[in-house]
């Protein structure tokens, strides 16, 4: 599989503050999604697979205000998306 080049519209703006938070609380995001998605069937092989290389949170930017339920939601369903755009091998 290869990786994936599916774009996403925005419905708020994302938030370049994010990058200068701790980095703790990126983290905090982005394992939630991971937990999430693995929780709703992706599995971690999957997972690794549509993420190439990056965190979650480069992959899947978290947008402006956004807690971190509501992005690991929005999260696993970009997840889904990208993972079932991805051609057949």
């Amino acid at each position: 599989m290869s990786f994936h080049t599916t774009a996403f519209e925005r419905t708020t703006p994302a938030s370049p503050a994010l990058l200068f938070e701790p980095r703790s609380l990126r983290r905090s995001y982005g394992r939630a999604a991971a937990a999430a998605a693995i929780a709703n069937g992706l599995l971690p092989h999957e997972l690794a697979e549509v993420l190439a290389g990056r965190s979650v949170v480069e992959a899947f930017p978290v947008a402006w205000c956004e807690s971190v339920s509501d992005y690991a939601d929005r999260a696993v369903a970009e997840m889904m998306v990208a993972y079932l755009s991805q051609p057949v091998a």
